[in-house]
């Protein structure tokens, strides 16, 4: 085994363990911009490395041009990807929150934050609109039950 040969299955190995990892990322990252951190990056050079590992092996001119072209196109085509996903996934929060109610949209929910469940955002919005039960201080509105007769 020349030293070329281990220098190109040290690129073979290293490209895919890290187009590997950036494939785990993907799936596991918790936000839209994490996740195309993790699928530009990594992934981007996970392909050099694997056409590295490629035109050192296989040693043509031919090959190692096709090579280079794949190259190429992943540093002009991710970019531009992960541009378009993000807008995408920004342009839908948006239309999230603009498709909310109106009394969803006040300082309520401003007071609430955006990863708060529901219950959580109506206690929010209850506790600015009404505020607390005067007899009761520690109890809002939604804690009441309706009195049964």
């Amino acid at each position: 085994m020349s030293v070329v040969d281990t220098i190109a299955s040290v690129c073979l190995v290293g490209g895919a363990l890290l187009s590997m990892l950036a494939g785990i990322a993907v799936l596991r990252f918790p936000d839209t911009m994490s996740r195309i951190h993790a699928a530009t990056k990594p992934q981007v050079l996970g392909i050099v490395l694997l056409m590295i590992g490629l035109g050192l092996r296989l040693g043509t001119v031919a090959i190692i041009g096709e090579l280079a072209l794949i190259v190429v196109l992943q540093f002009v085509t991710a970019p531009v990807a992960a541009h378009l996903t993000v807008r995408a996934a920004f342009r839908g929060e948006q239309e999230d929150q603009d498709a909310q109610p109106d009394g969803l949209s006040g300082h309520g929910a401003e007071a609430a934050g955006a990863d708060d469940t529901p219950t959580e955002i109506a206690h929010a919005l209850v506790d600015e609109n009404v505020g607390a039960d005067p007899d009761h201080p520690n109890r809002t509105v939604l804690d009441r039950r309706p009195e049964s007769d």
